[in-house]
């Protein structure tokens, strides 16, 4: 016989473990065993203020950037997507599923504003490297840098203004090709 599902009234409540549901194999599970980012908040406490609407948790941030860098997610903006869809990323960051993500706008507000004048990510980056090299997670002895050339993404029949020098260059063509 063949079956249907069932699109009934939804559930009121659901009983799901975020644990269960990622493999126990999953490449976050191995960076999760080796990696401790208790020291993260003593070390960047100098940079929050202790008054006014509390910010996104650092390690929270830290985790996804992570998994940016270990997934190859180059766009801040589609880590935010990765992330708000993949349950093992969701794991890894700590996230519930009713938990929100945070905006992509997040992360350059704090390289841009918050850390700027600061060594911090350079900091962080070198402990979190130096951890993963001692629990054989990376090598160390060295690195790939993707120099690719990617067509542009422009809209051909846009209609582009010219600079006022390429405006002079064309009437003094189509003057000489007139003739006096």
């Amino acid at each position: 016989m063949m079956g249907r599902l069932d699109r009934g009234q939804a559930r009121l409540f659901y009983a799901f473990d975020l644990d269960e549901a990622v493999p126990r194999d999953h490449l976050v599970r191995g960076i999760a065993e080796v990696l401790d980012l208790s020291w993260v908040h003593g070390a960047l406490a100098s940079h929050y203020s202790n008054t006014g609407r509390p910010s996104i948790d650092p390690e929270l941030m830290l985790r996804m950037l992570i998994i940016g860098y270990v997934f190859a997610i180059r766009s801040e903006r589609q880590l935010v997507r990765e992330v708000q869809v993949n349950l093992a990323y969701r794991w890894f960051c700590g996230l519930c599923l009713e938990d929100k993500v945070p905006d992509h706008s997040a992360f350059s507000r704090a390289r841009n504003e918050r850390f700027r004048d600061s060594g911090i990510f350079r900091e962080v980056f070198e402990r979190v490297v130096a951890t993963c090299i001692e629990a054989g997670l990376v090598g160390g002895e060295g690195f790939a840098v993707d120099a690719s050339l990617i067509e542009a993404d422009a809209n051909a029949s846009k209609p582009v203004r010219p600079s006022f020098r390429q405006t002079q260059q064309t009437s003094a063509t189509l003057s000489a090709r007139r003739g006096p």
